[in-house]
């Protein structure tokens, strides 16, 4: 098939395409996890969605493709694939043939942040010769593998396709995210019992309750800030309940950080805005929140700051704090190499430290600590230009919500330490800052 501009704006047809897409990810994740994979339900869904799917995608290479990537994430491991981590190296593919076909710079051209990124992977990956668990390592390799190619990928998104459907990819991978832990949770039960049962209650197997919410919580900024300004009516129509859905889930995990901090940067960001009204808003962003509170879930959450039992996993990441930080003095300068924390025999153990600052320095030692904090830096620095270019400050005011959404959130939960973490924050940044560069370089409205 030939490879054509995909980026010229589509007319109203096309605009449901990607959206009917979007929901038939989502129903397909929903349902298909329900069923089970070989069920004869499960079976029967596929032999309908699977031509429909490939005649759509068809039509919307590679929209099809930038929608599942996210929307796909709830799905469990396929032999040693996820299926979006599937849709996303066709996507890669797409993205190269078409920068070797068209002869373009930007096929090799790293920008400075990727440069920093790749450092640090390649010295996460340097460690392998000090390194004595070989499959951790190859999990760990990967993991920053596929954090690095999302940031590549989504940085020149803007070449093939329109910002749109990276933005209804957004809310696609939300969306399918919070419904299917919506579903687990109401086939666990809402009794008491079941409510304090919150890992197994939203398990999909790659991850429990807390890292689901930590996943929704750095989608949500962009979200919301679709909800208040996007330009394509169809996505503020959709961005709003999904953002009602993402609170919603917050409040069932109950996940104590994810919660706070979900609602905390959404006051920010209302009271950032120069809208009018913006105080009627976060009044009515306090009142939700109230409302919330006082709904079972919301006590379920309230509980989590008052009972005994809560409250003792406080102290038992100050366990894990500890027993993290003598693992860095104690293998200083270079660390135990990339991922190998899961067999090191000290205290700590198999848990994770539930800080990736901790987890950096005991495994990649004093230069991973530097090489991370690079990263940091520069895409704080490229974040801060997105801010000053007329026309993007909302955007950039979003981006940089969500930058320290995440980082306050890496202090006491594992999330960098996860493959889908790494894909869907990079993804998000990498996305942005590549329309904000398109856009600079040949202006149009954001």
């Amino acid at each position: 098939m030939a490879l054509i501009d995909w980026t010229g704006r589509p007319n109203r047809v096309g605009l449901l395409i990607p959206a009917a897409i979007a929901v038939g990810a989502a129903v397909l994740v929903t349902v298909w996890s329900g069923l089970g994979v070989l069920s004869p339900q499960g079976l029967a869904l596929l032999a309908i969605a699977g031509p429909l799917g490939f005649l759509l995608y068809l039509y919307t290479i590679p929209q099809t493709l930038v929608v599942l990537a996210p929307a796909l994430m709830p799905l469990p491991l396929v032999w040693v694939f996820f299926p979006h981590e599937i849709a996303f190296y066709m996507l890669a593919v797409i993205v190269f043939i078409k920068g070797l076909h068209a002869r373009a710079p930007w096929i090799g051209r790293l920008e400075a942040l990727e440069l920093g990124n790749f450092a640090f992977v390649g010295w996460a990956l340097f460690s392998g010769f000090w390194s004595d668990e070989p499959i951790l390592y190859l999990l760990g390799a990967r993991r920053l593998l596929v954090g690095w190619a999302a940031l590549w990928v989504a940085y020149r998104l803007a070449r093939l396709v329109s910002r749109r459907w990276f933005e209804l990819s957004l809310i696609a991978g939300a969306t399918s995210l919070a419904v299917t832990a919506l579903v687990r949770r109401v086939t666990s039960g809402f009794t008491e019992v079941q409510l304090g049962t919150r890992a197994t209650g939203t398990n999909f197997g790659w991850g429990t309750a807390n890292y689901i919410a930590t996943i929704l919580l750095v989608l949500s900024p962009m979200i919301l800030n679709l909800a208040l300004r996007s330009r394509e009516r169809w996505l503020k129509a959709i961005a709003w309940p999904c953002l009602s859905l993402i609170a919603l889930m917050q409040m069932i995990i109950a996940s104590r950080a994810a919660t706070i901090l979900f609602f905390a940067g959404t006051l920010v960001q209302m009271g950032g805005s120069r809208r009018r009204g913006r105080w009627l808003a976060i009044l009515g962003t306090a009142g939700a929140l109230g409302g919330l509170l006082a709904t079972p879930f919301g006590q379920s959450l309230l509980a989590r700051f008052t009972a005994p039992k809560d409250l003792g996993s406080i102290v038992i990441r100050m366990w894990y704090f500890r027993d993290a930080w003598r693992r860095v003095t104690d293998n200083l300068p270079w660390g135990i190499g990339l991922n190998q924390g899961l067999v090191y025999p000290d205290h700590l153990a198999y848990n994770d430290p539930h800080n990736y600052w901790l987890a950096v320095g005991s495994e990649l030692g004093v230069l991973g600590v530097l090489g991370w904090l690079v990263v940091l830096v520069l895409l704080w620095r490229r974040i801060g230009a997105v801010v000053s270019t007329p026309g993007w400050e909302h955007e950039g005011r979003a981006l940089q919500i969500a930058f320290w959404l995440s980082q306050l959130h890496t202090l006491v939960e594992p999330t960098f330490q996860g493959p889908h973490y790494q894909f869907i924050h990079f993804w998000v940044m990498g996305g942005y800052l590549g329309y904000h560069a398109r856009n600079r370089a040949s202006p149009t409205p954001p």
